[in-house]
């Protein structure tokens, strides 16, 4: 009897160890995932977004689909930026040696570029279904003084809602007396989790599902819009501006379905395991417009003649004023070209400057 207890303690202790291996096994990987994407994030969206600054905010000639591009892309690298002290920190297993204020500062700008990410896409969406549906309206004030305003509004937005991630972050001493820096509010110490329950809710509403149902909205109205009006297809910048939304929510959706998950069940394996790779690949959308922009502007076959500075400047010029339809010019009064140097298309004068 005493020999048959020894042999199920010792079976019992050996499959805790193997578990607590596969454990570790499955946490290493996850952190050698996490580090590629960081790096991947890091290079490819600080080099990548520097040049769509150069490009679309001064090499080419200002108008408005290019304010909010450039705006996304100082929001996205500033982002990479911050993303080097957090790829340090995996590398030192966590360690948090940057002190207090750099730990509020990654976190606040990291919610900052998704909530900026996120409410430009919906303005530009809106912008692009009043094109189509309100081409007089917007002649007349669809200005780059009224862009560059509301550009300035999506950013103190983007502030207000991720403010309170740079109060609440702190950094404190974890296991290993290694230290940490997450949310840290009162009472969740205390065992209440409302606030920071209340903070994952505003993110995943605000940042995330009514930005998506306004998009979604204006790109039906959009779509429905150009085919009322015969268009013969989408301009260039409505492509990418359909590209660019569908990255952001395929990078930040399974962050924040999650996030939902962990506050249901914190302890879940799939909410453990899946977490560090969905946040990998919603920090990959800081770098993935770039190259949505690249692609965009790549003309395959003259794939091989191309300069690289030909190809941003053929991805963020706008098409609107060479599409054309009975009723009126929809797209052409959404261009930002000014009106000394456009064409207008009558159909029974045929082309005149205006």
């Amino acid at each position: 009897m005493a020999f048959n207890t020894t042999l199920l303690m010792r079976s019992h202790s050996d499959v805790s160890t193997h578990y607590e291996k596969t454990t570790v096994d499955i946490d290493a990987i996850m952190d050698n995932i996490t580090i590629v994407l960081y790096t991947i994030t890091i290079v490819f969206g600080i080099t990548g977004n520097s040049v769509v600054i150069w490009m679309a905010g001064i090499r080419l000639k200002p108008n408005v689909t290019n304010i909010w591009l450039v705006n996304l892309a100082v929001a996205d690298l500033i982002f990479c930026l911050t993303r080097v002290t957090s790829l340090i920190k995996k590398l030192f297993y966590d360690h948090w040696p940057f002190g207090v204020f750099l730990c509020k500062f990654n976190g606040f700008f990291k919610y900052a570029n998704m909530f900026c990410s996120v409410f430009l896409l919906a303005v530009i969406s809106v912008d692009r279904a009043l094109c189509v549906w309100c081409p007089v309206f917007t002649r007349k004030r669809r200005t780059l003084c009224a862009a560059r305003v509301v550009s300035v509004g999506v950013w103190i937005l983007a502030v207000i809602f991720s403010s309170p991630y740079f109060v609440y972050r702190q950094v404190y001493l974890g296991d290993n007396n290694l230290s940490k820096c997450s949310l840290e509010v009162k009472e969740a110490s205390k065992g209440d989790n409302t606030a920071k329950n209340a903070l994952y809710s505003i993110r995943f509403l605000c940042g995330f599902l009514l930005p998506f149902l306004v998009i979604l909205c204006c790109y039906i109205l959009a779509a429905a819009g150009i085919r009322r009006t015969r268009f013969s297809g989408k301009s260039r910048p409505l492509r990418i501006l359909a590209a660019l939304v569908c990255a952001f929510f395929f990078c930040w959706g399974p962050y924040h379905c999650l996030l939902l998950a962990k506050m249901v069940d914190k302890k879940s394996h799939v909410v453990k395991v899946g977490l560090p790779i969905a946040k990998g690949f919603a920090y990959f959308n800081s770098c993935v417009n770039p190259l949505l922009y690249f692609c965009m502007g790549l003309n395959i076959r003259q794939s091989f003649r191309q300069s690289l500075s030909g190809i941003y400047r053929r991805a963020f010029m706008e098409e609107g004023h060479t599409v054309q339809s009975q009723e009126g010019t929809a797209e052409e009064s959404c261009n930002s070209i000014p009106k000394s140097t456009g064409f207008v298309r009558d159909r029974h004068k045929g082309i005149s400057k205006v």
